[in-house]
């Protein structure tokens, strides 16, 4: 019985033993596991740093650009105010043109106006008659202007 019991243990102990080792080599094969994993996570935490530098990076190009379109667009507002503004003063300038130009027309008008008047006034001062003073002569004149 007693050869029994220690065939037996033996037995139990030889089981036992091939557990150890069945578990000795899936601790080994699970550690093997695990530092691969670690490696893997330890890439992807590199990865995920380099993708979140790359994303404030972009971030701050974006807010610079930003930055940069709202500078121009205020730009480009006070370029269209100050159009506007040389603009109407162009039309301010026209009409004051456009009034002086009449003003001048008008006034071109009278002066040949004028002038026709004065030529007038001219041919019948040239051809005017002339009388003497003289009681005992009384001739007649006719004046006439040369020009």
């Amino acid at each position: 019985a007693e050869a029994a019991a220690l065939s037996g243990g033996k037995r139990v102990i030889a089981k036992l033993e091939t557990r150890i080792r069945d578990l000795e080599t899936a601790l080994d094969e699970e550690t093997r596991r695990h530092k691969e994993t670690q490696g893997a996570l330890r890439k992807k935490d590199r990865r995920i740093k380099e993708v979140q530098m790359q994303v404030d990076e972009e971030h701050k190009m974006f807010v610079m650009a930003q930055d940069t379109a709202d500078r121009l667009l205020e730009k480009l507002n006070i370029q269209k105010r100050q159009l506007g503004e040389a603009e109407s003063l162009t039309m301010a300038n026209l009409q004051r043109v456009r009034r002086y130009q009449r003003e001048l027309e008008d006034a071109e008008g009278r002066a040949d106006q004028a002038e026709s008047s004065l030529h007038f006034i001219r041919a019948k001062h040239r051809s005017s008659v002339v009388t003497g003073k003289n009681a005992s002569a009384s001739k007649i004149y006719v004046l006439e202007d040369e020009q």
